[in-house]
């Protein structure tokens, strides 16, 4: 029984840290930025783009595993793109009205 509740306090104690992994990441849509420009984070990380800027953006996504992910135009503050990404690999973002500055790599592993 002691090596029970020994196994289950060691469980329970891993799981801030374990939960703290595929939580969430925050990326910033500037004017004319994504801060930062790359991030990498475990499979089953919740990421949301996050406009701080004054200008109009979008958030397109040109390589990487499924579907279509884009924000559409936009110039309202807060988050206006969230996804929890479950496939690994390497995506590509762009805001097409800035597509020569405005270039973010996410890495999901």
């Amino acid at each position: 029984m002691r090596k029970f509740i020994v196994a289950a306090l060691l469980a329970i104690a891993a799981l801030p840290a374990f939960a703290g992994a595929a939580s969430g990441a925050t990326i910033k849509v500037g004017d004319n930025f994504f801060n930062p420009g790359k991030k990498t984070v475990s499979v089953g990380t919740k990421v949301k783009f996050k406009w701080v800027g004054r200008r109009k953006h979008d958030v397109i996504k040109t390589k990487g595993p499924g579907g279509r992910l884009e924000s559409g135009v936009t110039d309202d503050d807060g988050v206006n793109l969230a996804k929890r990404f479950g496939k690994r690999g390497t995506y590509k973002f762009i805001c097409t009205i800035h597509p020569s500055e405005m270039h973010f790599t996410l890495r999901v592993r």
